[in-house]
């Protein structure tokens, strides 16, 4: 990071550390920090350290400059003399307060300054350019669509704060973590994600939003497949038929390889022998795809069956069709 101080005097040598404190936005200012590059990897041993270079406007007839940072307990944990206007150590991510003075040709030094506290923050994540990977579907199975986030490293940082939200900006899923990636599992909708560096103490960076939206869709159903049986044709014993299964009597509908997160709804219509209009005669709910004892087509004439998935979350399947007949009774 990089701050820089306006140009000011030397009459009244702490003027200078003024000037630092001021832009350092202790007494409501602000601060103009420009960071140097991340390091190779987050895990080196001085990761929890924020590269920083302190720079001025030089101070006319100041010969030297001086800086000491004290930790919140008062002690001194380091100072810093140049006789150039840049400063460059690295400092790690924690609360402090500073004060600075100057000194002359005579290397007669003023006054300290007023101490000020100060944050020192992680530095931002930087962002891949693939920084999203997902498939874009819900599994059938759990309704989430599984989501991987990728980062890169930042100086200070070492834990990452994922969010995600929604279109409406509300948070349905947050989660500390402390690497270089996430894995989540969202339901079906439109998102978008930002990363938050975070330090020693919680200290945090400024989120940083990864590029894009993630997009989960849902998926249809599959078709219910109605599963016949094999039997003797009556007529030609020799040869086999298919038909319903049937249960004390009554044609029952059994499906394959049912779902056992989907209900089968379904129609049943009847129609005369020689017509052609279809008439309501029930409506069904198969729960957890089990089978479905058709009580009511006991009448003879034709029959037909109309069936589709339904699940919470999921789009609707396809409609299957199965038309059968019940024959009149032989005396």
């Amino acid at each position: 990071m990089k701050l820089l101080l306006r140009k000011n005097s030397l009459a009244g040598r702490s003027l200078f550390g003024a000037a630092l404190l001021a832009l350092m936005g202790v007494a409501g200012g602000g601060v103009s920090w420009a960071q140097t590059p991340a390091p190779a990897t987050q895990a080196s041993r001085d990761h929890l350290k924020v590269p920083v270079e302190l720079e001025w406007e030089e101070v006319p007839g100041a010969k030297i400059y001086e800086l000491e940072f004290q930790n919140l307990d008062g002690k001194s944990i380091a100072t810093f003399r140049s006789s150039s206007s840049v400063f460059k150590f690295k400092f790690k991510v924690g609360k402090y307060r500073v004060r600075s003075r100057v000194a002359d040709e005579r290397k007669v030094f003023g006054v300290w300054s007023d101490l000020q506290e100060f944050t020192v923050k992680p530095k931002e994540i930087t962002v891949p350019e693939n920084s999203i990977a997902t498939k874009g579907v819900i599994d059938p199975k759990t309704l989430t669509g599984e989501v991987v986030f990728h980062w890169g490293p930042a100086p200070g940082a070492g834990q990452f704060l994922v969010k995600v939200m929604n279109e409406k900006d509300e948070v349905v899923k947050e989660e500390l973590v402390e690497g270089l990636s996430c894995k989540m599992h969202l339901e079906a909708g439109n998102y978008h994600v930002s990363v938050t560096a975070v330090g020693p103490q919680g200290i945090q960076s400024d989120p940083v939003n990864l590029p894009g939206k993630v997009v989960i869709d849902t998926v249809q159903l599959a078709k219910p497949v109605i599963a016949l049986e094999e039997v003797a044709d009556p007529k030609n014993p020799k040869t086999k038929v298919q038909r319903l299964s049937q249960t004390r009597g009554l044609p029952t509908v059994r499906w394959k390889n049912a779902s056992a997160i989907a209900d089968t709804v379904g129609t049943l219509e009847y129609a005369y022998f020689f017509g052609e209009e279809w008439l309501p005669v029930a409506e069904f709910v198969s729960k957890n795809a089990k089978e479905v004892i058709l009580e009511k087509a006991t009448k003879p004439g034709r029959y037909r069956i109309s069936a589709w998935a339904e699940a919470s979350g999921l789009k609707k399947s396809e409609v299957t069709t199965y038309e059968f007949v019940v024959k009149p009774t032989e005396y």
